[in-house]
């Protein structure tokens, strides 16, 4: 009989499960696989389904009412072609639903018309970002596994390789696309809008898929749900801008470095676009300040430089009565980060692969609008990602700001860091388990940073299961862990809590 590693992996856990197996010996055969805690984070999902029944260890709060959004790419193979970088795979879904002190679970591959074309040919068609199929002629997908959000009674599921994907929030149900009625079908859109928190409205940006790359900025109104386009900018190479911020009047993109090698790819030198992404650290990091009103098309930017740096995310902005622009971002400068993204999924790789990378640091910088000069930075922690806060502060100054420190390692933590004071309190997940990004859930609909919970979903190896935890925001504190019915989920990326639904 030919057995998989999967299917040793299930057939395992199932003796285990009725005792055929003592349960200390499972972190120890798992162990000998060499697989590392990131790899496992993102292993493919064990399955889909609806789940009430839970096992929940502490007590979820009654006054905690609504539902955990996560998207993430959802397998490491694609019939037979092992997949390399960590963004690659079918969007899988998942949903946590809290109600008076119950919960439910909902899990579900996003059937887009691609991965139906794939499951009916019974192979890997189209390309992802980092591995290419057998044959590439049909191109990449469109997947929508990096973030979700809600936008008018629908979901929206965003990554960079296109426009939005409409979901059904209820039944996890592709819906097609969305342009917002004008946005040009060969855009991509970012994986993180903004949103206004004042006014509802979304600020977004995609690039042409043409010749010159171009940066298209568009509001696009919570009311009318139109989108008006408030800049068209031409960069001088294709850059790869994961996020941006949002201020009372000033949308800002900060450019890093990081760009796609298209000679490479025309040429076969790389392969994808997980290959062709280049970091150019002898070059600064420019960041562009647009008025968000842009006085009939005519406004322009204003330019700023700043230190080399990676980035992919950051925290809160604001202005100061000064002129000056506030935020949180998290640097770093070691190129090698994008290699490790693109050898993510590989079976081979190592605990070693992730321990030699330099790690990035939080910090909070300062520019000055008047003089368009970067004025420096503050250090805040080493060694975090998924920057969050109280989302409701968005283009205002805000006190708190949550990450995951070590995020995908074995005992990762959560942070919380006063911005003020620069002290952070933090919790560990504890041996043989992850964490992926924390989501601040408000509880009074009057904005208070430390009235509300942080929602982590994580990952324990030992088990082999996922859990999402639930902590007091202003404490840390342990308020109750639901497990996944013995499944497991990759982590992914992002998501999104939201009241009432």
């Amino acid at each position: 009989m030919n057995f998989s590693r999967r299917d040793f992996t299930k057939m395992f856990l199932g003796a285990a499960a009725l005792g055929l197996v003592e349960a200390a010996n499972v972190s120890k055969i798992f162990a000998q696989t060499k697989r590392s805690m990131p790899w496992l984070s993102a292993q493919t999902a064990s399955g889909e389904g609806f789940w009430t029944n839970l096992k929940i260890e502490g007590t979820i709060p009654k006054s905690l009412n609504g539902t955990l959004f996560r998207t993430a790419p959802g397998e490491t193979e694609r019939f037979g072609t092992k997949f390399n970088h960590l963004f690659d795979g079918d969007a899988f879904l998942t949903s946590w639903k809290l109600n008076n002190g119950k919960a439910e679970l909902k899990a579900k591959f996003l059937n887009t018309p691609q991965r139906i074309n794939e499951q009916k040919a019974g192979k890997m068609i189209y390309s992802e970002f980092g591995t290419n199929a057998p044959n590439t002629a049909k191109g990449g997908k469109n997947q929508a596994s990096v973030n979700i959000i809600e936008w008018n009674g629908k979901l929206l599921g965003l990554s960079e390789g296109g426009l939005p994907t409409v979901i059904n929030p209820t039944t996890f149900d592709y819906e097609g696309e969305t342009n917002f009625g004008v946005i040009p079908q060969n855009l991509s859109f970012t994986a993180h809008p903004k949103v206004d928190a004042k006014t509802g409205d979304l600020f977004a940006w995609g690039f042409e898929k043409g010749n010159n790359g171009a940066v298209h900025i568009y509001q696009i109104e919570r009311k009318s749900g139109k989108a008006n386009l408030l800049y068209k900018y031409s960069p001088d190479a294709f850059y790869m801008i994961h996020d941006a911020i949002l201020t009372e009047n000033y949308f800002v993109l900060i450019v890093p470095p990081m760009k796609y090698d298209i000679g490479a790819l025309m040429t076969g030198n790389a392969a994808n676009m997980g290959e062709a992404v280049k970091y150019a650290e002898n070059e600064p990091t420019k960041m562009l300040v647009f008025p968000q009103n842009n006085q009939g098309g005519t406004a322009k930017p204003t330019e700023i430089i700043l230190p080399s740096k990676i980035v992919f995310h950051y925290g809160n902005a604001f202005e100061t009565a000064d002129n000056k622009i506030v935020f949180q971002a998290i640097w770093g400068k070691d190129g090698e980060l994008l290699n490790v993204l693109n050898n993510w999924k590989r079976e081979d790789s190592s605990e070693e692969m992730f321990k030699k990378l330099t790690p990035p640091t939080l910090q909070q910088v300062t520019v000055d609008l008047a003089n368009k000069t970067y004025i420096g930075a503050t250090d805040l922690i080493s060694d975090v990602e998924f920057p969050r806060y109280d989302s409701r502060l968005t283009a205002q100054k805000s006190r708190f700001l949550y990450a995951t420190e070590r995020g995908y390692a074995e005992n990762a933590a959560i942070v919380r860091v006063d911005l003020e004071s620069g002290k952070s309190i933090k919790v560990n997940a504890g041996k043989s388990r992850t964490y992926g990004e924390p989501v601040f859930a408000p509880t009074t609909s009057a904005v208070n940073e430390e009235r509300g919970f942080i929602l982590a979903q994580g990952y324990d190896a030992d088990k082999n299961e996922s859990f999402m935890e639930i902590r007091d925001a202003q404490t840390l504190e342990f308020a109750a862990r639901i497990w996944a019915n013995g499944q497991h989920f990759p982590l992914g990326f992002h998501g999104n809590f939201y009241a009432g639904i």
